[in-house]
C-alpha cells in the first residue's frame, strides 16, 4: 500500500514539476519583454533563457528516462522470478502427481495379489 502511495506521489510530482518550469518559462519571457532593454540585448537574454529551458529539459528527460529503464529492468527482473517460482511449482506439482500415482499404482497391485490369493483359496 505505501509504495502504491508512492508511486501516486511520484506519478503527480513530475506534471506538477513540469508545470512550476513552464510558469518560470513564461515569467521569464514576460518579464523580459517588459524590460526596458534594446532589441540586442532583449533577443540575447530570450536566447540565453531559451537555451538554458532547453538544457533543464534535456536534463529533466534524462531523468525521466532513466527511471523508465530502471522500471522496466525491474520490471523484467520480477517477471524472471515469477517464471522460475511458476516451473518449480509445476515441477512440484508433477512430483506430487507421479507419486500418488505410484501409490495408487503399489494398492491395485497389492489389491490385485489378495484377490487372487483370495480366488486360488476358495477354488482349492
Amino acid at each position: 500500500m505505501d509504495d502504491l502511495i508512492k508511486e501516486n506521489e511520484k506519478s503527480i510530482f513530475l506534471p506538477v514539476f513540469l508545470s512550476l518550469i513552464a510558469g518560470f518559462a513564461v515569467g521569464a519571457v514576460v518579464g523580459l519583454l517588459y524590460a526596458p532593454k534594446t532589441g540586442k540585448e532583449m533577443r540575447q537574454d530570450i536566447k540565453d533563457k531559451s537555451d538554458e529551458l532547453i538544457e533543464k529539459g534535456k536534463k529533466s528527460y534524462e531523468v525521466i528516462s532513466d527511471k523508465t529503464k530502471d522500471i522496466i529492468d525491474k520490471s523484467k527482473e520480477k517477471i524472471s522470478e515469477l517464471k522460475d517460482k511458476g516451473e518449480e511449482l509445476i515441477e512440484i506439482g508433477k512430483n506430487k502427481i507421479n507419486e500418488t500415482k505410484n501409490i495408487i499404482t503399489d494398492k491395485v497391485n497389492k489389491s490385485k495379489e489378495e484377490a487372487k490369493e483370495i480366488n486360488d483359496y476358495l477354488q482349492s
